[in-house]
């Protein structure tokens, strides 16, 4: 990165021309805000990238994750997860943040389902149902 900094704005924008959007998409948050939409497209299995998001607890990320897939999310019913089935997807990522200690990607779920008036007694909502396979 230092090598970049002492390139002159010039050739900077010049080669910026040529790198794919995809690719910056990751450089800087301004970059991410103007590109992220091409993510979702993009990537092949979306749901590994929310749960690779998780477990790096990377808060701004998964800000404009929730914000954008929340109505999809609430209309996954029954997501089942390592024998365990969830309620919709929204419990599976709050039961996901748990596992994970992401404790930042947790505050932004519940500030954000606060937000909307769905917070109320979370916890006693919390409808997991463990499957054990019989052989």
């Amino acid at each position: 990165m230092d090598f970049f900094s002492r390139l002159p704005d010039d050739l900077i924008r010049v080669i910026k021309e040529f790198v794919p959007k995809k690719t910056l998409v990751f450089t800087n948050k301004e970059n991410y805000n103007l590109y992220h939409h091409l993510l979702k497209k993009s990537i092949k299995n979306y749901e590994n990238y929310i749960r690779d998001t998780i477990r790096r607890d990377n808060e701004y990320v998964f800000d404009k994750i929730v914000r954008e897939n929340y109505m999809n999310w609430k209309e996954i019913k029954r997501y089942a997860y390592k024998n365990m089935v969830f309620y919709n997807y929204c419990y599976f990522v709050i039961n996901y943040c748990i596992e994970n200690e992401s404790e930042n990607c947790r505050n932004i779920l519940s500030n954000f389902l606060a937000e909307q008036g769905l917070c109320k007694n979370l916890h006693k909502k919390n409808v997991v149902k463990y499957i054990k396979w019989r052989n």
